[in-house]
């Protein structure tokens, strides 16, 4: 486990231009989504709220199983997206579009969420939201930097070979993370603590 965080560190500090770039710019892309859902209606790149997986669980149109596999295969979607991106150079740069979209969709969902139940009615869904995007951004940031200048003849191997990258563990760390996300989410339901759906 050290070893892991030292290889991420170290990454960290040799890409530390790309890291700060992506922080910048998903701090760019969060605030097109909070003006695109206040000023302008969610005209731009508009984000339909009834096909979100959490929030069909919490209307109760869906059970548990379709919460998780829809969280799950919704993430994977632009993870895999991002990692086919990056086994070129040329193709890096959609890779980091893909993550920016995916920023500005959580952000636009998150600030719609507010907006429409507002904050006070929904703030432990919105705390458990907030901290959830958080750690996705996070560990999406990490996955791109371990990427980038991956060797490409042997890009896929390299990807998930523990030995020459994190990405095996930051990928597993995201489904886990969603995996106790869509928990909570239903322990805090079942106890009735998320009505305002």
């Amino acid at each position: 486990m050290g070893r892991f965080f030292s290889n991420l560190g170290e990454c960290i500090r040799i890409k530390k231009g790309l890291f700060c770039c992506l922080i910048c710019f998903s701090i760019l892309a969060a605030i097109l989504a909070v003006v695109s859902a206040i000023k302008l209606n969610g005209s731009v790149l508009p984000i339909d709220l009834s096909n979100i997986a959490f929030i069909r669980f919490l209307r109760g149109d869906c059970g548990f199983v379709f919460l998780l596999i829809g969280s799950i295969l919704n993430l994977l979607l632009f993870y895999f997206a991002i990692l086919l991106c990056c086994c070129k150079k040329f193709l890096c740069p959609l890779a980091y579009l893909f993550y920016f979209y995916y920023v500005y969709s959580q952000v636009m969902i998150f600030t719609s969420i507010i907006l429409i139940y507002g904050m006070l009615n929904a703030l432990i869904l919105l705390l458990l939201l907030l901290l959830f995007m958080l750690a996705v951004f996070t560990l999406l940031i990490l996955t791109i930097l371990n990427l980038v200048e991956l060797p490409s003849n042997c890009y896929f191997s390299a990807c998930f070979n523990p030995r020459e990258s994190c990405v095996i563990w930051l990928f597993l760390a995201l489904i886990l993370l969603t995996i106790f996300f869509c928990v909570i989410e239903s322990i805090l339901k079942s106890f009735v603590i998320l009505l305002v759906f």
